[in-house]
């Protein structure tokens, strides 16, 4: 833990004068840049939502009056089961721990629309029974009767963050009034842009340090996927994925695999890239969420053979995953 220095006297007041201006001082400057706390949420019902706040280490002590639950529709998230709020309450002990509780209020961004959520009921998961994995807790929200019809047939993942007073604030709640904001586009992206992103794939995959093999694979055309989204400016970007088998008596030996980040402006660019040694390995781009804050955040899912995760990140141009700020993880594994 950081330290703030301060100024040491000879007088005995003024040095516990200097240590207290110190400490406010720092405490201040902490909570100035403190991020902003936010969690995945998804659907889990026509008028609930589900969220985890906190991993835990449960390792086989849920109390018998524990309760399953029904599975939410999409299983993203895991199907968790009801538990008691004294039970939560002591895992919430651990330091940096979200204190949360029933009846507590939350913000949820779904599209360009802010709605209150009231937590409901208190919910976990254990998923480190006799393994290193996480287990988790967080809860059911109801979302405020008159916005309930924005769940109906919602997919996808939304973000929740802590409850604002939107009285004193620019925010509104409800829709926003703008058209334009950040999300995960549909439909094809057009053929010339794909054959340009695809070049562009092929000319970052010549430039890696590689073996006779990979070199070989230059004339191999990729397997290839492209989606393009919006960021909360109304820009367009691109998440595009591409592999290389080369039959080498193998058929369908992956030789490499590349994930890019991709902008169209001032001319087609890869801004950030993602490397795997199988295609199956890079992150997949299954939502981008407007934070309402002028930022976008994403949501990417990554699978492998035992397991897996979903993660949330604040997206921001120029910058892998490894090196985009880090919300939240939710995954589980062998």
């Amino acid at each position: 833990m950081s330290s703030c220095p301060y100024v040491k006297s000879r007088l005995r007041q003024l040095t516990v004068l200097a240590i207290g201006i110190s400490t406010v001082f720092c405490s201040a400057a902490v909570a100035e840049t403190q991020p902003e706390r936010l969690w995945l949420a998804e659907r889990y019902d026509s008028t609930r939502i589900l969220v985890y706040f906190d991993t835990v280490r449960i390792n086989g002590t849920i109390p018998p009056e524990a309760q399953k639950i029904t599975c939410p529709g999409e299983v993203g998230l895991f199907c968790p089961v009801k538990l008691p709020p004294s039970y939560v309450a002591e895992l919430q002990k651990k330091p940096g721990a979200e204190h949360f509780a029933l009846g507590d209020k939350y913000d949820l961004l779904i599209g360009n629309s802010i709605a209150t959520v009231t937590l409901t009921t208190l919910v976990g998961y254990e998923g480190d029974e006799g393994t290193d994995n996480d287990s988790f807790i967080g809860a059911l929200g109801t979302i405020e009767q008159d916005k309930q019809d924005w769940l109906y047939g919602f997919k996808g993942y939304m973000v929740v963050r802590r409850h604002r007073d939107l009285s004193n604030s620019g925010e509104r709640s409800g829709r926003e009034t703008r058209t334009v904001y950040a999300g995960l586009l549909g439909g094809a992206v057009r053929f010339d842009i794909q054959a340009k992103i695809v070049a562009l794939m092929n000319e970052r995959m010549r430039s890696i340090p590689a073996d006779a093999k990979i070199r070989g694979a230059e004339s191999i055309s990729p397997l290839f996927t492209v989606q393009q989204f919006r960021l909360a400016d109304g820009s367009i970007r691109y998440y595009a994925q591409a592999g290389w088998n080369l039959d080498d008596g193998k058929p369908g030996l992956l030789i490499s695999a590349l994930g890019a980040w991709i902008s169209p402006t001032p001319s087609l660019h890869v801004l950030a890239v993602e490397s795997a040694g199988n295609f199956s390995l890079l992150p997949d781009l299954v939502n981008v969420i407007d934070l309402l804050d002028g930022k976008t955040a994403i949501v990417t899912s990554f699978s492998y053979e035992d397991g897996g995760s979903l993660d949330l990140y604040e997206y921001r141009d120029g910058l892998d995953l490894h090196n985009m700020p880090h919300l939240q993880s939710i995954g589980a594994g062998e």
